[in-house]
């Protein structure tokens, strides 16, 4: 059986696949949840390149929202990795801006807080707007307790096409008020395939039966 390994996606933690690993392990899936450092977006990709040597065996990347950029370029020359799964991430060609190349701007409910060392938070009242509409209200204030910041340089334009070479599927949450749906779907355009949620930005925690079930039928 292939084991997992989770990327959580920006401002975020380990944490957030709690429930999902939880779920995982009941159904005898062995999963790991990267931490990564927020440095930079190379001390990412180190972080989630060293826990593939780690596993040594066969193993399924999963990466939610900026986490997908960090497993596209991670996962790079990985024979071991055999599945990428996109989570309502960022999947990007190389040098392709997060915002995608169309003229017209996806909205996105995030807004940036900048500080004077490049780092960036989300503003406070942007939070559950947009990352935790449809979650217990008690997981949310716990979750936006738990962000942090990280730099913005971490947002240049996509490293990696793992994607290119690795099977890849893409979650759209059409619910997502983070990453737009349409956004969503131009870079599932590029996995091999695509399913669709009726869910917002985190479905770790609003239904994480519903990642585990997803994840744990690559395992076998």
């Amino acid at each position: 059986m292939k084991s997992v390994i989770l990327v959580h996606g920006a401002w975020h933690g380990p944490w957030c696949w709690d429930e999902v690993q939880q779920l995982l392990a009941e159904g005898g899936v062995s999963s790991v949840a990267v931490e990564l450092p927020f440095t930079s977006f190379n001390d990412d990709v180190k972080e989630v390149e060293a826990t593939i040597a780690d596993v040594g065996s066969s193993s399924i990347l999963v990466g939610h929202s900026y986490g997908g950029k960090v497993i596209s370029k991670a996962a790079e020359g990985r024979n071991e990795v055999t599945d990428l799964i996109y989570l309502c991430a960022f999947l990007l060609r190389e040098g392709e801006p997060f915002a995608g190349n169309d003229q017209e701007p996806h909205p996105s409910l995030i807004k940036l807080e900048i500080e004077d060392d490049l780092s960036c938070t989300v503003r406070s009242e942007a939070i559950v707007p947009a990352f935790y509409a449809d979650v217990d209200s008690e997981i949310a204030e716990r979750a936006s307790s738990m962000l942090r910041s990280l730099p913005i340089g971490s947002f240049e334009p996509g490293k990696g096409e793992a994607w290119a070479r690795i099977k890849s599927t893409y979650v759209v949450c059409t619910a997502d008020a983070a990453i737009h749906p349409e956004r969503q779907r131009q870079m599932a355009s590029l996995a091999d395939r695509t399913v669709e949620w009726e869910c917002g930005h985190s479905p770790f925690f609003s239904d994480p039966k519903l990642v585990a079930d997803l994840i744990s039928s690559y395992t076998q």
